[in-house]
């Protein structure tokens, strides 16, 4: 594998995020798409709203993981929470995404902030799974979301920071 660079977000980032992005939904819920039991995201409107929190002035931040300047992974972090965390599929596997997670939790402390949050899709058990095994817990609370075309339930996770 090529060198890894991290970075920030630019909007010119916004389209290949936005495909990788989509191609990590539907290989999660490859059986769900096809059974017809909901739709994916709309790619167009994920890439209007990555666009947006890439750009400068944004309270987003966001860091792409690249290689040879195409991004292959990204973390978002708002306020205290961890609002995205995804891994190209053909980057998946080798560590990259827990790297991704502990540089978006430095992000987050770096920034003043000890109680840390993340919403997971509750049909997305490996990235609950993902998330525990990191030391975030799952607590019983529960956000509808709608974005995107689509709508969900998602836990929340929360972890401590010390």
């Amino acid at each position: 594998m090529d060198a890894i660079e991290l970075r920030r977000a630019t909007p010119g980032d916004a389209n290949a995020v936005a495909d990788y992005h989509h191609r990590c939904f539907t290989k999660t819920f490859s059986s769900q798409l096809l059974a017809g039991e909901f739709e994916a995201p709309d790619p167009e409107g994920t890439r209007l709203q990555l666009l947006d929190w890439f750009r400068p002035e944004s309270s987003f931040q966001t860091w792409v993981a690249a290689t040879d300047g195409d991004p292959i992974g990204h973390f978002t972090v708002s306020g205290q929470q961890l609002v995205h965390l995804f891994v190209d599929p053909d980057h998946q596997g080798v560590g990259l995404g827990r790297n991704l997670l502990r540089t978006g939790e430095a992000t987050l402390a770096a920034s003043g902030h000890t109680d840390f949050e993340l919403h997971a899709r509750v049909d997305n058990l490996a990235a609950i799974a993902f998330y525990a095994n990191a030391g975030w817990t799952v607590t019983d609370r529960l956000i509808h979301t709608v974005e995107h075309g689509i709508s969900y339930d998602e836990c929340v996770l929360i972890k401590r920071h010390p």
